[in-house]
């Protein structure tokens, strides 16, 4: 427990091959958690008045993408835009992975792949999750602040909120700082080391690197009006459905566990690690795991699902 009676602790190996721990709040790639910093930069923007959130993206960068006239920056928030995911195809073999880390890859080129892809819905449509929509708001942070994105983050998001442990790579392969090593399931099934990965791929929708902790204030900070006005809050409180007891707000998730309870927060995969946290008024969790039992998201999933229930619903 630290001074302020928060509870943290760590299980397993850091690094299979020196045997070293799990490093006491060290840093790890946060994945699609990288989403709700990205919207509260967004939202900020939007209280700054400098974006208007149902302002059509063309408004803000004409010709990045088809239907510019009719997807909105809200749409683009909640996953509603019909802009298909460019990660949809990446190959997740060992081999695929390893070539994905070694890639260097432009937000318009990711951008190009997914338009390049077949719509998932109209315009305001139904819910498909789309990091393409997120690179896109990557570049509208970067056009109407003026800075690149990493620089937009850290001065909008990140040193006001005191996280002192985050920042956004573009093309390092390398983790600074103390961190856990993580792992992927090579073709054998064992475990390969995928740490040093160059997360240009991921960018503003999901290559954040960060602290338990830093997480955890974070979204403390954010759902208790300390980040954004109340009325921006409010808007990115304001969900779509995405599957039961699950909806989906601007970059936050919403889910209702089996007691009743109701939590935000978000869930963030990449090659070697996955991120869960989840906030209710009272209590938060972030939890990461390295080296992932199984080769499917869903096995985690209803790992972490359970780990909140416990948490919550005890």
């Amino acid at each position: 427990y630290d001074e302020n009676g928060r509870w943290s602790g760590t299980a397993g190996t850091g690094d299979l091959r020196t045997r070293a721990p799990v490093p006491r709040n060290g840093r790890w790639r946060i994945g699609s958690v990288t989403k709700t910093f990205v919207a509260a930069a967004v939202l900020k923007l939007a209280d700054e008045r400098k974006i208007a959130l149902d302002a059509p993206i063309g408004r803000y960068l004409p010709g990045l993408l088809p239907r510019q006239d009719k997807i909105t920056v809200r749409m683009l928030l909640n996953h509603t835009s019909g802009v298909a995911d460019y990660a949809a195809t990446f190959d997740e073999t060992p081999a695929g992975l390893r070539r994905l880390a070694a890639t260097t890859y432009t937000p318009r080129r990711l951008i190009g792949i997914g338009t390049g892809l077949p719509p998932t819905s109209d315009p305001g449509g139904r819910w498909a999750y789309s990091n393409t929509g997120y690179a896109a708001l990557g570049l509208l942070i970067e056009k109407i602040t003026g800075q690149g994105l990493p620089v937009a983050l850290q001065t909008r998001v990140i040193v006001s909120n005191g996280l002192r442990g985050t920042y956004l790579p573009t093309v390092a392969r390398t983790i600074a700082g103390p961190h856990p090593r993580g792992y992927m399931r090579d073709e054998n099934n064992r475990p390969e080391d995928i740490t040093d990965f160059n997360p240009s791929n991921a960018w503003a929708a999901g290559a954040l690197i960060s602290t338990a902790s830093d997480v955890n204030r974070f979204f403390n900070r954010l759902l208790h009006g300390q980040v954004l006005s109340s009325g921006s809050l409010a808007q990115m409180k304001r969900t779509v459905p995405v599957a039961p007891g699950f909806t989906y707000g601007l970059g936050l998730m919403k889910l209702t566990l089996t007691c009743g309870t109701t939590v935000w927060g978000h869930k963030g995969h990449i090659p070697g690690y996955a991120t869960y946290s989840f906030h209710s008024d009272r209590r938060g969790i972030t939890v990461a795991a390295t080296a992932l039992p199984a080769s499917n998201d869903a096995a985690v999933d209803q790992a972490m699902n359970q780990a909140l229930n416990a948490e919550f619903c005890g």
